[in-house]
Order: structure tokens, then sequence, then C-alpha cells
């Protein structure tokens, strides 16, 4: 195990200095953010013209056909509008769609004959062979995007954030963009409904990990999260709040609620992502529940279905790890610095990702799981990065090796294609520039480096009380605490199925999740007293109207080891 000090090491400012290393000066203002930080609609370069042709439809009863894309944002974006339009104009002749597996943008195959209007929220900017196709056929074509674009479209109204030069936000995502469409409604109609969509604003954006150091950005999504309004997200939070403790933030959303609508779009039936959408949409449904021999409402009904899908999809993506390790024993992958993997045949496509980061995590290195497409004869795949490694930015660093057709996506969490012939070659060339870099261990940028004597129970309890502020690109804490002492009799595994590794030094619980028996079994096998190194984050355990100060562990290492210590 490995840490460094990302800045400086003021543990009597903890969270000025927490924000400094996230790269936020103006600490005032980020504790400021209000209204006054949001970009007016208008500088959405063609969000005028999106409007006009939406309202010159609905005057001649058009028919309007929407896209869903494939992902928590893209549904978030299609269910803010088609919500609005349908309460705008209840008598809207409206259709929309959802894509089978992981498919992007429109496809032109399933659109309507008898469509006037194809609306894309988040998707759609580079389909301009599409946009003219659907043009000559006399279809207008409005997209509502905030992915990266080259160009405008000659053949459709493409409102943008990247291709709008005075909206200087280019961290809102497709549902920001969408909301910002409705609020261009709201003018124009004289009506105030576009607010009442920012609980799935904030849900699209943190999905899609956008940067919450951005003040429009953060100011939306704290709003939304401040008033969950929709009927399925409030059944989402009911559901969760045990692991939640009932906390409503970024980080509760991120690991417990967008998953389950993440898992129904990767694994689940057609059925079920039309159930999650219409219950998005708040339909008034009751679905029989068999069990309870009851009917229940469909928010009800779907956040049960949504919690069984992510316990499928987790079986599914085991297996899956199960069958790739197989293979990287057989071949021997293990000795490349970065693991490649040809799962063609072994894993579905709407796993990969997933499997991915399970492989990152227990190799401790960046991951590239790739398959042969035949109909384009090319190598497609999802990259994941090991940013607790050396290589901080793998789509940078492929990028770089300028073999691939593209590298697309987030730093450690992207799409490519290469060609076939090239891919050995890329494999040589990554083991040669990271011949220097260690694999198999983690380097932990950690913000405060303090011995288990320094460490408080206040300075914990101070930085955990900011909760609230952590999201992508606003890491939580990391703590690196030097000289931990504990006996080797004091250490204790609890749990069943999941595991859960503790012990107590100073006053202070340490406390590592998903343990096994045999990592307890090896660190208590070195000696009678233990001198360790942790690396953790802050968290306040309260049970019982007790509070006690906990490190949750993300690593450690033995560095001494002593005689037992008795305390009499």
């Amino acid at each position: 195990m490995k840490y460094e000090l990302i800045g400086k090491n003021n543990i009597l400012e903890p969270i000025e200095t927490v924000l400094r290393n996230r790269g936020i000066e103006d600490i005032q203002s980020f504790f400021n953010i209000s209204e006054k930080d949001t970009i007016h609609w208008s500088k959405l370069r063609n969000m005028d013209r999106a409007v006009d042709c939406l309202l010159g439809h609905v005057k001649k009863g058009s028919k309007v056909f929407v896209q869903t894309d494939s992902d928590p944002d893209g549904y978030t974006s299609a269910a803010t509008l088609i919500d609005y339009l349908k309460k705008a104009y209840p008598t809207i002749n409206l259709v929309w769609r959802l894509h089978e597996g992981k498919e992007h943008g429109i496809i032109l195959k399933t659109i309507p004959d008898d469509a006037d209007l194809v609306i894309i929220p988040d998707a759609g900017s580079n389909q301009f062979k599409e946009h003219k196709t659907l043009k000559e056929k006399g279809i207008d074509v409005i997209v509502l995007d905030h992915h990266d674009c080259d160009r405008d479209s000659e053949d459709a109204i493409v409102v943008n954030s990247q291709l709008s030069p005075e909206y200087h936000n280019k961290q809102f995502s497709g549902v920001g963009i969408t909301y910002k469409f409705c609020k261009a409604l709201d003018e124009r109609l004289n009506l105030k409904m576009a607010d009442n969509y920012l609980d799935l604003v904030a849900i699209g954006n943190i999905a899609d990990s956008q940067d919450m150091r951005i003040p429009e950005t953060r100011y939306y999504v704290d709003k939304g999260l401040k008033k969950i309004k929709n009927k399925l997200l409030k059944a989402l939070y009911d559901k969760q709040t045990f692991s939640t403790k009932g906390i409503v933030n970024i980080k509760s959303t991120e690991f417990y609620i967008n998953p389950l609508m993440n898992a129904c779009i990767r694994v689940g039936t057609m059925e079920e992502k039309t159930q999650m959408m219409k219950a998005l949409l708040g339909s008034d449904e009751t679905i029989y529940y068999k069990r309870k021999d009851i009917y229940e409402p469909i928010e009800v009904n779907t956040a049960r279905l949504l919690g069984n899908i992510k316990n499928r999809q987790g079986k599914l993506r085991d297996k899956g790890v199960e069958l790739i390790e197989e293979k990287i024993e057989g071949k021997n992958l293990l000795q490349n610095k970065l693991l490649i993997v040809d799962v063609t045949n072994i894993l579905d496509k709407n796993l990969t990702g997933l499997v991915a980061n399970k492989l990152k995590d227990k190799y401790k290195r960046g991951t590239l799981l790739v398959r042969y497409n035949t109909e384009k004869e090319v190598v497609t795949g999802s990259i994941r990065g090991y940013d607790k490694g050396e290589l901080k930015d793998l789509k940078l660093f492929l990028q770089k090796l300028k073999l691939f057709d593209f590298v697309e996506g987030h730093a450690n969490a992207a799409g490519l294609q290469i060609k076939p012939e090239k891919l050995i070659e890329a494999n040589e060339k990554i083991n040669e520039l990271l011949k220097d870099i260690e694999t198999d261990t983690s380097l932990h940028d950690v913000d405060f480096i303090i011995s288990s004597k320094q460490l408080k129970k206040q300075f914990i309890k101070d930085i955990h009380k900011h909760q609230d502020l952590w999201g992508h690109q606003l890491d939580e804490p990391l703590l690196a605490i030097k000289d931990v002492e504990v006996n080797r009799d004091e250490i204790y595994l609890n749990g069943k199925t999941t595991k859960t590794l503790k012990f107590e030094s100073k006053g202070i619980e340490y406390i590592k999740f998903f343990s096994s028996e045999s990592e307890w079994i090896a660190l208590k096998d070195h000696g009678e007293r233990l001198v360790l190194d942790v690396v953790g984050k802050c968290s306040v355990n309260e049970w019982n109207g007790e509070t006690k100060s906990q490190i949750v562990i993300e690593d450690y290492a033995v560095t001494q080891v002593k005689k037992k210590q008795i305390l009499f």
C-alpha cells in the first residue's frame, strides 16, 4: 500500500483543505451557490428554434416521437420531457420508445412511419446521416444533448451545451438540457412547471458523473435532492432507507438509487424497463403483488422489482467474472500491465462495464474487456481505469497511443473501438510505456497524514458532518492514519453473509466492509499486537442514541509487530 499527500496537511482547517485539494479556491462562493449561478436557457444555441418547431407541430396536431436513451440520464431526460408535454398539452399525440439493449440515439427503422417530429433527449448530436434521412422524409428532428460533438447538424435542430459558446457550463447532463428546454417552454407558455422535475435533473446528473464543483450543476442537484417529488424516486428512497440511513444526498443516490435504475436498463426485460418508465412518468396504475394477494401502486411494485433485477444482475456479473478469471489464468494475462481480455461469446454485452469494474478492483490495474464485432469487422469494448493506481486517466493514456479508432467517455470509464490487427501492437506498446509502473498495488491520494495519537474524534465528526458535499470530482476525503495499534484478539469479524472487519484503537472504531474470513485470519496471523497504517474515510455511527467516530477502511498495511499489550 502506498499513499501520497495531495496538498497541505492542514488538520486545523479540514474542510477548507479538502476543497482546495479538489481545485476550489473561492470557498466562500462555493458554500453560497444560489440561483444567481444558473445560466439562462437562451444561452443554449438553437433553443428558440427548437421551441418554435415543437409549438408549430403541437398547433398542427402532429405526431411526436420521443426516443429514450439507454442510461439513467436518458430515462430521466425522456421522463421530464414527456411528462411536461403531456401536462402542458393533455391531448398531444406523443409516443415514446425504449431501446432493447444499450443502444444510443435513434434507429431509423423503429421510428413510426407517421411521425412528424422526432425528439432525442440525451443523445443524437452526431447522427448526421439519420438527420438527413428524416429531413428528406419531411420529418423534423430536435436533439437535446450534452455529449461532445464536432459540429452542428444541417438537417436537425441540435440544442447541445458543447456546441453553445455562451453556455459555459459543459458539465450539465442530458436531463439538464431537457430541463432548460422545459424552462424555455415555461416562458413561452406562461407556465411554471419545469421546476417540478428538478429531482429528475438531480438523479440524471449524478448518474452521468457530472462535475459537482460546477456552480450551476451543483445548485440544481442540491435543490432537486431537497424535494423529491417523483413517485418512483420516493418509493426507491423508501425502499433503500436501511442502506441510506434515511439520508438523501449525492453519495447515497450514487450508491443506492441509480444502480437500481441502471440494472433495469442493462439486464431488465422490455416489460420490466417499460414498467420502470411508466412509474417514472407518474402512472396511476396498480399491479398485482402475488405474495400478499394485493394490488399496489406501480411505483411501489417497481421499487421492489428493481431490487430483484439488481440482485439478478449481481449473479450474472459474478458468473461473468468467474468465466473471465479462468481465461485470465489460462492465458497468463496478468503478465501484461493492463488487463486486456477478449470476452467474445463469454459475456453479455450489457454486463461489460460492470464486470470490468470488478476485475480492475481485484487485480488493481486498468482493464479492457473487448469483443469482436463481426458486422463491422472491428474490436469494441469497455475500459475501466484503476484510479487508485499510478495511471490516473486510462482514457487519455489510450488515446495518446493513436492506435484506437476511438476511446470515448470518462477518464476511467469509456468505450473503445480498434482494428483487430492493432490490438496486439497496442498491448505491446502499453507494456513498454508502463514497464516502470508497479501493478498489483494501490496508490492513494490522501488529504491528511496523521498519527493515531493525533487523530481526534471531533476531527472525524467535523469532516463527516459535511457528507452532503461529496460527489463526482469532489471525492470524499481520504486520511492516512499511521501507527494504529491493536491486539490480535481484539480484531473481530462480524456478519453471516457479508463480513465486516472491526477493531478499536484509542476510542476510534476502524471498520472494513466486504471483508472475509481469510483476510481476518491472515491479519491476525501477523503476531500478537499489530501496528498498522490505515487509509480510510471518516464516518459517525449512531446507535441507540450513542455516536461513535469511525474510520471506514479503504486499505491497510501491517508495518510492525509487537508483544501483546495487557491493560489492568
